[in-house]
């Protein structure tokens, strides 16, 4: 059982990153120093700590999707100058109206390419076009009291996302938006080329596609909101994921407690506190720790059980799936852990991400057994504090944070136990 000056440390870390550091957008100053403060704490808790670097180009996760909204918005100017040389408003030659179509499409799979691999699937396929930054993950370790037959990674992410626009703006609605503009991409995609399609085959239905051109005019508010998507600005970043950070803290700090416990501290099973960095810029932290010690994570049948938005107490989502990113977890640990938050929990229950992804993602991607657990039930609603100014310590209850620490420590004790 946690208790109250733990739950007190947790929440004081919180602030503590918040007052010193502030805002830590990836690949920055201030995400290097709050890896350097997760170090100093875990090496007070684990029997080895240290930092790995990468590289990355942060900012070709998110930074692109303005540019690429951009495109949609000069695709749908040329449409309209088909239109124009269609119905001989624009007195130039015919052959211009397939010309435009042609450098529209064009343009159109240009973004789509991008929201899909870059934005959607996470891949970092346009991060050659943005700057590189350098970034830190940080790892500490804990020796079990015997010999090592098990190994299991308790995760979290220590970087903040830019505030969405959309979502401190528009709330709900913006996230309606989002799904609307995938949408209306697609539609303006196909129509595009089934014009271009027609005209190749001399096909003039000119009407039609006038029609389309009036229809294409309710994407443009849209469109603008887009190019507002989200500012510059990172958020405090406390529910997420200064939280999970927390927890990981905060069992690093119960095990060092109980070190002497043979009934809680463990006694065949390694256990490594990691704090990512770079997960608001694409997963770019997770993705290079898999990257880099896959073969020892594979060799040790590893298990990883990542923490992502812990703030209110009654809420705990185990999730299944992140289909946007199409990562499946494990049930073999899943399952376990929802019988043990429901204990503790009535209300904990399995849930799926609608959008977005975590760092378990990149693990179970790669077939390394793993569970994300957390707070945010983004099926039923979108906290006025995820990615907006409001992600500050005052939205966290400090018993949600022992909850969490509570639920990894029986996990623990489970699989030592087998």
């Amino acid at each position: 059982m946690t208790n109250v000056n733990l739950n007190d440390y947790m929440y004081k870390f919180i602030e503590k990153i918040c007052d010193e550091v502030g805002p830590r957008e990836s690949g920055t100053e201030q995400e290097l120093r709050a890896g350097d403060m997760i170090e100093e704490e875990l090496k007070k808790f684990c029997d080895e700590a240290h930092q790995e670097e990468y590289i990355s180009s942060p900012h070709a996760f998110l930074g692109g999707i303005r540019y690429a909204v951009f495109l949609v918005l000069v695709s749908l100017i040329l449409y309209w100058c088909s239109l124009l040389v269609d119905f001989r408003i624009w007195q130039i030659d015919t052959n211009f109206s397939l010309i435009f179509m042609v450098i529209a499409v064009i343009l159109i799979i240009i973004c789509v390419s991008y929201l899909i691999l870059e934005v959607m699937k996470y891949h970092e396929t346009f991060d050659f076009l943005f700057p590189k930054r350098m970034s830190k993950n940080i790892i500490g370790t804990i020796k079990p009291s015997n010999n090592v037959k098990n190994s299991i990674i308790f995760s979290a992410h220590h970087d903040s996302a830019f505030e969405f626009n959309t979502f401190y703006y528009l709330k709900r609605f913006g996230q309606i938006i989002i799904n609307v503009g995938y949408i209306g991409v697609g539609i303006i995609f196909i129509v595009i080329l089934l014009k271009i399609i027609l005209q190749i085959l001399l096909i003039q239905i000119p009407v039609l596609f006038l029609i389309f051109g009036f229809f294409f005019f309710l994407f443009v508010p849209i469109i603008f909101v887009y190019i507002f998507f989200h500012s510059y600005r990172p958020v405090l970043g406390a529910f997420d994921n200064l939280s999970g950070v927390a927890i990981v803290l905060g069992i690093g700090k119960f095990l060092s407690d109980n070190k002497d416990n043979p009934e809680i501290f463990p006694k065949n099973t390694k256990v490594s506190l990691i704090s990512f960095a770079g997960e608001e810029a694409g997963l770019r932290g997770s993705k290079r720790y898999v990257s880099a010690h896959f073969n020892e994570l594979k060799d040790e049948g590893t298990v990883v059980i990542n923490m992502d938005g812990i703030a209110k107490k009654e809420i705990v989502i185990i999730i299944d799936r992140e289909p946007g990113i199409g990562a499946t977890h494990d049930q073999k640990i899943y399952q376990p852990i929802l019988e043990i938050a429901k204990k503790l929990n009535p209300n904990a229950k399995i849930g799926s991400l609608p959008f977005g992804a975590t760092d378990g993602a990149v693990f179970s991607k790669k077939g390394i057994p793993t569970v994300s657990i957390g707070g945010l039930n983004l099926k039923d609603e979108l906290p006025p504090y995820y990615h907006t100014r409001m992600d500050t310590p005052e939205n966290i209850e400090k018993e949600a944070l022992g909850q969490f620490v509570e639920i990894c420590t029986e996990y623990l004790k489970l699989i030592d136990s087998q």
